[in-house]
């Protein structure tokens, strides 16, 4: 009996030390900006690494006391930005019922990440892909970026060698938007 005690003691004590908040600014769909707390949630293990399926359906924000003062669904949102625990600033748009991520916001082309939820975990999935000036949706293939930058057809080489990292296809797509 001692033993389920201090195990279920420390479990509690674990799930309610990896929820935290940070400062964000929201934008509503109907152009209402928010400036709160918001309550994330982080991982068990490495503190620093934010677990998106604590706000990317429903965003709480937080008073002073950091109680929660209102819960603004996805939907409902425009825009979602904050600087992560690592001081990363991260842009959130309204993708329906949830939140994408912003990776890169350009002119000709965004990169964002697609975020769903396993039911039967609650892990969260990601989706990469890029959207063009019409709207067509590009997956991460080498195929794909060539055929979303033929206008650049000198990119080729870049994309070819490309190693699999986020900051080295920003930087690829920093290239075709100029």
């Amino acid at each position: 009996m001692k033993k389920i005690f201090f195990l279920f003691l420390f479990l509690i004590s674990i799930f309610s030390f990896s929820q935290k908040f940070l400062e964000a600014r929201i934008i509503k769909t109907d152009n209402d900006t928010i400036n709160s707390k918001m309550k994330i949630e982080t991982n068990i293990f490495y503190k620093n690494l934010i677990n998106e399926a604590s706000f990317y359906k429903v965003v709480r924000t937080l008073n002073e006391n950091n109680e929660v003062v209102e819960k603004i669904d996805a939907r409902d949102i425009k825009e979602l930005k904050f600087t992560d625990l690592e001081g990363k600033v991260r842009t959130f748009v309204n993708d329906g019922k949830f939140l994408k991520e912003l990776l890169f916001d350009g002119e000709k082309i965004k990169f964002y990440r697609g975020l769903s939820q396993n039911l039967y975990d609650g892990a969260i999935s990601s989706d990469y892909y890029l959207i063009d000036l019409d709207q067509k949706k590009y997956g991460l293939s080498t195929k794909k970026i060539l055929e979303a930058t033929k206008s650049k057809p000198e990119l080729a080489q870049d994309i070819k060698n490309w190693d699999r990292k986020i900051n080295s296809l920003n930087e690829i797509l920093k290239k075709y938007e100029e």
